[in-house]
């Protein structure tokens, strides 16, 4: 029978879409999580795709993020994010200020008072006019020749507050190189919206994608003070209902996301280590995983997590080669033999995004 928590994993992976699809493109998606965690990139394109009800290959995800239908910049948590065009304004003036306030430290330890980073801003929107795609490299070269030294950490500083003051965004691939464009040349105005009003879209689209949630869960995802997040639930309060789980009230839209057909039990889905599901909570975390159960281990290379009808059962990772790819898996626990069945299907899924042979290594069992 399953168990309240169980009940709460289940309409989670509903609301997060991998239990149901959600859009046929990929801006729809990424518009309605309002930030996706990007920092692993080819996995975390595979997180777009998952959510889809055509899912595109990997080729096609790659293809709508060098056209700008997403982008990826550093909002919410000093961290790469996918969002949509026009969300990026107010989700940066909303959550930049305390970015600002997190890498200050690291910004004096290195010597970038405001005078240094106005100078590097100008020599970066110069080298990015007129739709110039820059790799780090490019920018590195332009700041050393106009005397700002880009040595240790410095680079990535400076990039970073480029971004959080509207200067960079990115820009298309060229090869494996990611690169920065002009903020303006790549991003709408946007809304002009007021904290609260900032905080109120946050939050609508927060809890329709990831409920059963709570405030702190918001807090944490979005950097937002306790304070901020609670005032953004309040405003969509009459948009919800609050329930209390397993000692936490939590929030979850009134107009829930229909249930799709049922997936025939055992589910075994493939989600990258920062996957929306893993990197959304804090405070109700435990849904996913046991308590004290890391969903993104630090001991492992086999960063991303092997679900089991939406608990955490393992982790994996890909070795791909030029024409063909492995998928290898720790596993936590044995899997029954429907399992092991569940867990070549969603390496079949996988193949299908990579548009190569992909086969599954033997499941390695953890000590």
């Amino acid at each position: 029978m399953p168990t309240e928590l169980d009940q709460a994993a289940a309409r989670r992976m509903v609301n997060q879409a991998l239990s149901g699809p959600l859009s046929t493109d990929v801006a729809g998606v990424v518009r309605s999580f309002v930030a996706m965690q990007a920092q692993e990139f080819p996995y975390a394109l595979w997180s777009i795709a998952q959510r889809m009800t055509e899912p595109p290959g990997r080729d096609d995800l790659l293809q709508a993020f060098n056209d700008g239908a997403i982008l990826r910049t550093h909002v919410l948590r000093p961290t790469w994010h996918f969002a949509v065009p026009a969300d990026i304004r107010w989700l940066l003036r909303l959550t930049a200020p305390k970015l600002r306030r997190i890498m200050a430290s690291y910004t004096r330890a290195h010597g970038l008072d405001a005078a240094e980073l106005s100078r590097s801003q100008y020599v970066l929107a110069e080298a990015v006019h007129d739709g110039n795609h820059c790799t780090r490299k490019d920018l590195a070269a332009a700041l050393e020749a106009a005397g700002v030294s880009t040595g240790g950490m410095r680079l990535g500083f400076i990039l970073m507050h480029a971004e959080y003051d509207e200067v960079l965004i990115s820009g298309a691939m060229q090869g494996k190189q990611q690169t920065y464009a002009s903020f303006d040349e790549r991003v709408p105005p946007g809304p002009d919206y007021d904290e609260d009003e900032a905080l109120a879209e946050l939050a609508g689209r927060y809890v329709a994608t990831r409920a059963p949630v709570t405030a702190k869960d918001l807090a944490g995802w979005a950097s937002l003070t306790l304070g901020q997040a609670r005032r953004g639930l309040a405003v969509i309060e009459t948009e919800c209902t609050t329930t209390d789980l397993d000692g936490m009230t939590t929030w979850s839209p009134i107009d829930q996301r229909p249930t799709p057909p049922v997936r025939k039990s055992p589910v075994v889905d493939l989600i990258q280590g920062y996957d929306e599901l893993v990197m959304s909570y804090f405070e109700s975390r435990r849904l996913l995983a046991p308590a004290g159960v890391l969903p993104v281990p630090g001991w492992t290379s086999y960063l991303h997590a092997v679900l089991v009808d939406g608990r955490l059962t393992g982790h994996w990772r890909h070795q791909l080669g030029k024409n063909s790819a492995v998928v290898e898996v720790q596993l936590r626990r044995p899997l029954t033999a429907d399992e092991r069945t569940a867990l070549e299907c969603a390496v079949d899924r996988y193949a299908d995004y990579l548009g190569v042979p992909t086969s599954l290594a033997e499941p390695v069992l953890l000590a």
